[in-house]
């Protein structure tokens, strides 16, 4: 009977999520009010409460959840990378940014709110996207951290480096939804070219041996 009842809680607790991104998607955070889910589940507001304490609750777990599944499928794009191999190397950046364009064009609103939010822009909402993408960074800083012990790059700080490129995809997701200059196949070019120019100015005297016997 308990399981029956856990199965049920998360159905309805699934039900809430589904219909919040959807409606957080179509018309944005703020435009979005807590009888507007309850509605489209088909359920009471004091239903909805049982499970999350506000809609901020409710968008700061689902924004947790999809960081997170996010932040899994990049480090399973990375985990098989050659490191020594360009070719490879180049590739598994163009999957990873191509992943962070399929989070972008599949959480406008969220990845907006959450970008705006961390400068000032939306106060309730400040300093999750910090979070979220310093846990990213970290997880870069600590591949930079393993190429620097092996040898293949040289006399850079990882936390840096890391930081630098979260930073410049955040921006160049940003200017991507509101200032329509390049496309979203132009923007994973050159986030994937940048990204591996900024890495081989780092290569140590091994690593660039490597690098030519490659060519």
């Amino acid at each position: 009977m308990s399981n029956l009842i856990e199965k049920k809680r998360q159905y309805t607790r699934d039900m809430i999520i589904e219909a919040a991104e959807d409606l957080f998607s179509r018309l944005g955070y703020h435009n979005t009010q807590v009888m507007d889910i309850v509605k489209a589940v088909g359920m009471s507001a004091g239903t909805f409460y049982n499970y999350f304490k506000d809609k901020r609750d409710l968008f700061e777990q689902i924004t947790r959840r999809n960081f997170e599944d996010f932040r899994d499928r990049i480090r399973r794009l990375r985990e098989p990378v050659n490191i020594w191999d360009r070719i490879d190397r180049f590739a598994k950046l163009d999957e990873t940014f191509s992943a962070y364009f399929d989070y972008i064009d599949s959480h406008r609103h969220q990845f907006l709110i959450l970008l705006r939010g961390s400068f000032g822009v939306d106060e309730e909402l400040d300093g999750n996207v910090w979070r979220h993408y310093s846990d990213i960074a970290q997880d870069l800083a600590d591949d930079v951290q393993t190429w620097l012990d092996i040898g293949i790059i040289e006399g850079v700080n990882p936390n840096a480096l890391a930081y630098a490129v979260v930073g410049m995809a955040m921006h160049m997701g940003h200017s991507y939804l509101m200032e329509p200059r390049f496309t979203r196949e132009e923007a994973i070019l050159t986030l994937t070219s940048l990204s591996n120019t900024v890495f081989e100015s780092y290569l140590s005297e091994a690593g660039r041996k490597a690098l030519d016997e490659m060519r």
